[in-house]
């Protein structure tokens, strides 16, 4: 019986993490990337900057070709790369607006048009190959081959460099935002200290007959899922917490207040809760003042909290 009891228990734990690993996987594919450099212009320098990295790379490691046509075609490689990238991370957003649009850019969709860069740059150098260059009696497939091992061979350096490249960017930018609206939060927590604490009662109310009355400096955050929302305060330094059934739209329309922010799609937080803003890859984290928890900033959200936090730190400076 003991050996049937921890066999039980071995599977429940091989259960849990065979679930777990998909979803690690999905949170890793849906995380936010930049889809470049988010600017017309400075892509455009990023473009050509790849492109000629791919020409000098080919040169200056470039190895005999068992297809001798293809011994000097270094530079149509580079070409084609440029009009690829060109069309790809210039022109197809203009195309396809929804599905390449900067602020829901993620892992999975930037994986995804990398292998688009690698087909097309694959497909064209193919049959320019064989249409300009290779003897006629060559068989598009020998072609085809020998141009799908260039790519993939020679493309992974490339790729890899600039995935670093833009993920260290997101990085620094994250980071540097993080410290900018710390310092507004400061400036705002200094400003209205003590005005802040003063009685400001708000009822928040349920589809049902329930309601919650509480002074609305305390409230620290508001978690939801689905129809329900767990409404987070502190009262005389002890940290409460009550289920009402509502969702978090209702009870935004009820806390029209300048301090209080829609950070994400579950949660509502007060400003002055804040204690710190942390930024990394993956996006921005508000840390609830004289606590442990964090909560979330949503992609979509992000530029909007900093706004919110640094317009509200003019307002109180001109009050």
């Amino acid at each position: 019986m003991p050996m049937n009891g921890s066999n039980a228990v071995d599977s429940r734990v091989l259960t849990t993490d065979v679930g777990e690993r998909p979803n690690r996987l999905k949170d890793l594919l849906n995380a936010p990337f930049p889809f470049y450099l988010n600017d017309d212009r400075k892509n455009t320098v990023l473009v050509v900057a790849i492109s000629g990295f791919v020409t000098l790379f080919l040169y200056l490691f470039k190895t005999e070709s068992e297809l001798p046509f293809a011994n000097e075609l270094e530079w149509l490689h580079g070409l084609i790369t440029l009009a690829v990238l060109s069309f790809n991370i210039l022109v197809l957003p203009r195309l396809l607006p929804a599905w390449m649009d900067p602020v829901a850019w993620n892992v999975w969709k930037y994986i995804v048009l990398n292998l688009v860069h690698l087909l097309l740059i694959w497909i064209l150098a193919t049959i320019t190959e064989k249409i300009f260059f290779c003897p006629a009696d060559m068989a598009w497939t020998t072609i085809a081959v020998h141009a799908s091992k260039q790519v993939l061979i020679k493309g992974i350096i490339p790729i890899t460099l600039t995935t670093l490249f833009l993920r260290a960017r997101l990085l620094q930018q994250n980071l540097e935002e993080a410290i900018r609206t710390n310092q507004e939060l400061q400036k705002i927590q200094s400003l209205k200290r003590e005005s802040v604490r003063g009685a400001n009662p708000v009822t928040l109310y349920s589809d049902t007959s329930e309601s919650l009355t509480l002074n609305l400096p305390d409230l620290l955050y508001i978690e939801a899922d689905d129809n329900y929302a767990t409404v987070v305060w502190r009262e005389q330094e002890v940290l409460q917490k009550k289920l009402l059934r509502v969702n978090l739209k209702n009870l935004e329309s009820q806390l029209n207040n300048s301090f209080m922010l829609r950070c994400h799609r579950s949660y509502i937080v007060n400003i002055n809760a804040i204690g710190a803003i942390s930024g990394n890859t993956n996006g921005y984290k508000l840390k609830i003042n004289g606590s442990d928890f964090s909560i979330p900033v949503s992609r979509p959200k992000g530029r909007e909290v900093m706004e919110k936090i640094s317009q509200l730190r003019n307002m109180m400076e001109l009050s």
